[in-house]
């Protein structure tokens, strides 16, 4: 008895040789995936770019019993599997060159991708970094909107963290469901999939992770999103080329500004002069979306602040996301030690600011 159309596409995407390039153009040249299923060597030669070799392999691991192990974990895990031939492959997705045939989804598998933004940058996140991402994320989160990231450790996961304190978020991997990595980080995406988050990945269950797979995925990050923030890049990353790929999908790319003497901003800062858009704030992005104006203003001020007086208002205003050493804050605002140490220990009781290594205090995002 012949299978679902939608079985032999999970069973095609096990042969690691069926690139998405490669699967892209056997659906354009076979009427079905049940002919791509049971094509001989010969006909599979003779599509161009597929060599005696290739054709020799996939018909060789075209593998019932295996698909069969494939569908019975993924059902024991919890783990839904949604291939392009199903209602709820998400939309955007499906517009962008080569999308993934099969998506293995844990948590959450309906993502709404009217409301995706992928929050992206390096593995070595500054301070600084790591507080602008969260920033971000916990405010767009906050007011609906899902963001998505690669689950690295740096500034994807200060950006998961804050979502799904505030909202959703969604993990795309570069490796199967059931090897999480980096290992690290195995509990956030327990958490994030438990959350009414989602983890995604293209590969099958056991896939491991490898060189080549975290630049492909990254065409996923930017293809769920309408648009891509860049926080803390160097020149050559995969933060990048995600921004890249978005770009070439037609999505929106922000970027934050940095520090011009830091190699973490090159990204960000190069990405602006070829025209990326600069924000500051979760508005500006929000801003770019006429659409998703229902979604409401945010805001970038702690509601406490309000009611501070005029002389704590302006150590307040002195300190930013770049640690200040109290000798500057007490110079710059005119006050005396004692004046000082008691203003940032009431900001600090307020939760507006905190104390880092060497006396030197920084807002808190």
């Amino acid at each position: 008895m012949n299978r679902p159309e939608r079985e032999l596409l999970i069973g095609l995407n096990l042969i690691r040789e069926l690139t998405p390039r490669r699967m892209t153009v056997l659906l354009g040249h076979f009427a079905s995936v049940q002919e791509i299923w049971e094509a001989s060597k010969r006909t599979l030669c003779s599509i161009p770019g597929f060599t005696a070799d290739l054709a020799a392999t996939i018909t060789a691991k075209r593998d019932d019993t295996g698909l069969d192990s494939e569908l019975k974990r993924a059902r024991s895990l919890a783990i839904e599997i949604v291939t392009l031939l199903d209602a709820e492959y998400p939309p955007l997705l499906r517009q962008i060159e080569n999308p993934p045939a099969v998506l293995y989804v844990r948590g959450n598998h309906h993502i709404d991708t009217t409301r995706t933004l992928a929050i992206v940058g390096t593995r070595r996140a500054s301070r600084y970094g790591t507080m602008t991402a969260t920033k971000f994320s916990r405010e767009l989160a906050k007011v609906g909107m899902i963001i998505v990231s690669g689950l690295a450790i740096g500034i994807d996961t200060a950006a998961h963290r804050a979502a799904l304190a505030a909202g959703r978020t969604v993990a795309v991997l570069g490796s199967g469901l059931s090897r999480i990595y980096p290992t690290i980080n195995e509990h956030l995406s327990n958490e994030i999939s438990e959350k009414g988050g989602s983890i995604v990945s293209e590969y099958p269950l056991d896939a491991a992770p490898a060189r080549w797979t975290f630049p492909q995925r990254n065409r996923i990050i930017a293809g769920l999103s309408r648009g891509v923030l860049v926080i803390e890049a160097p020149h050559r990353s995969g933060a990048l080329i995600t921004a890249r790929l978005a770009l070439e999908q037609g999505r929106e790319v922000f970027a934050v500004p940095g520090n011009i003497t830091s190699s973490a901003s090159a990204g960000p800062n190069a990405l602006i002069k070829d025209g990326a858009t600069p924000v500051a704030s979760a508005n500006d992005v929000l801003s770019e979306f006429p659409d998703l104006a229902d979604l409401g203003k945010t805001t970038t001020s702690h509601p406490t602040v309000g009611g501070l007086s005029q002389q704590q208002r302006l150590v307040y205003e002195l300190i930013g996301l770049e640690p200040l050493h109290i000798d500057d804050i007490i110079i710059r605002g005119n006050l005396s030690p004692t004046e000082a140490a008691h203003i940032l220990l009431m900001l600090q009781m307020e939760g507006l600011i905190e104390q880092v290594e060497g006396r030197r205090y920084m807002r808190r995002p």
